[in-house]
Parts: structure tokens; C-alpha cells; sequence
């Protein structure tokens, strides 16, 4: 539900909400499950990774950035 909530508030512009949202899926992903969701929302925000990202992703890290920011 997050990550969705993230979507949202990254098509909206709401920079604020969104930081807060990336703040508690950072936290519900701080064990390591599903800590992509972490980076999916940097990418759909067009946000920078705060720190290198562990995720091994099926194509670049440029390409899968591109398209979540594209669906933005």
C-alpha cells in the first residue's frame, strides 16, 4: 500500500508526503524484504538513491529508473 501511496503523491507533486512515505517504506523494508520498493519510489519521484542500492535488477539500474519515472 505504500509503494502506491508513493505513486500517488509523486504524480502529484507532493514532495513532502512523499518523503514521509519513502521515510515508512524504508522502515518496513529495514529487514530486508522487498527493500526495492524503497528504490522504485526514489525512481518514480525521480529522486536520487540516498546511498548505493543492494537491489540486483534485471536491466540497468538506469533503464528500470526510466520507466517507473515514466509511468510517473
Amino acid at each position: 500500500m505504500e509503494l502506491a501511496l508513493a505513486f500517488h503523491h509523486a504524480v502529484r507533486g507532493e514532495h513532502q508526503a512523499l518523503a514521509a512515505t519513502i521515510g515508512r517504506l524504508h522502515t518496513l523494508s529495514a529487514t530486508g524484504g522487498f527493500a526495492y520498493f524503497v528504490d522504485i519510489a526514489h525512481f518514480m519521484a525521480g529522486l536520487p538513491l540516498p546511498e548505493p542500492s543492494a537491489t540486483r535488477w534485471t536491466t540497468s539500474e538506469a533503464d528500470v529508473r526510466s520507466a517507473w519515472r515514466g509511468l510517473v
